[in-house]
């Protein structure tokens, strides 16, 4: 009985490491999956309450940020336009989002609906978006964002 329960425990263990191996190769941790979804809930929460402080720790100093009407900000620029109040994001809800792990990046993918407050008007876009994240120094950070507008 010892030697049957050993054998399946074994087994089972030879299952499990497999398995997370070839998700691993296919770029699909789900660890790392759960780690950039709620970071990045994280920072639509942060936007949309203007936390400055929350966003300057989630983007990377390096960022590239290319809003849906093709307009490309640095961090700087992205951080400052949100302080002046030039863009204020009243809403964000993502969806169908996918992200695969690269080693020391994750490439994530969605849908968003976005409502924005810019120059005075309200503007509701339905968006998909790419957002690259690199880990550096032990956390991860957004480098990248590309969005594209929709057909409403």
């Amino acid at each position: 009985m010892r030697m049957l329960c050993a054998l399946l425990l074994s087994n089972f263990l030879f299952t499990c490491v497999a398995a997370a191996r070839q998700a691993r190769r296919n770029g699909k941790s789900p660890a790392l999956s759960e780690t950039i979804t709620v970071l990045e809930a994280r920072r639509f929460k942060a936007m949309v309450e203007a936390d400055l402080v929350t966003l300057d720790r989630i983007l990377a100093g390096d960022l590239t940020y290319t809003h849906s009407n093709g307009l490309t900000q640095s961090k700087s620029e992205f951080l400052e336009a949100l302080r002046a109040e030039k863009l204020r994001y009243l809403s964000i809800e993502p969806a169908n989002e996918k992200v695969r792990g690269y080693g020391a990046t994750a490439v994530g993918t969605g849908r968003a609906v976005v409502k924005v407050q810019s120059d005075g008007r309200d503007i509701t876009i339905q968006l998909r978006f790419t957002d690259v994240y690199v880990q550096r120094h032990g956390r991860w950070q957004l480098a990248a964002w590309q969005s594209t507008r929709l057909a409403p």
